[in-house]
């Protein structure tokens, strides 16, 4: 947080298990806020049905 009082957030997204960069997203730095609100979609490319239920979002 800045001496304002603000902040610039983003989220960070991880598919569990795994470490490779495939399995991580971020979204954009919305600057100046405390409260933010995302509208982003995020896609991880390449995933099979089978991944997705053996993998956690964190």
């Amino acid at each position: 947080m800045d001496s304002n009082g603000l902040a610039d957030p983003y989220v960070k997204l991880h598919l569990l298990p795994g470490a490779s960069k495939s399995n991580k997203l971020r979204t954009k730095t919305l600057r100046n806020t405390r409260n933010p609100a995302w509208n982003e979609t995020l896609t991880y490319h390449g995933l099979t049905d089978e991944d997705m239920q053996r993998k956690t979002l964190r």
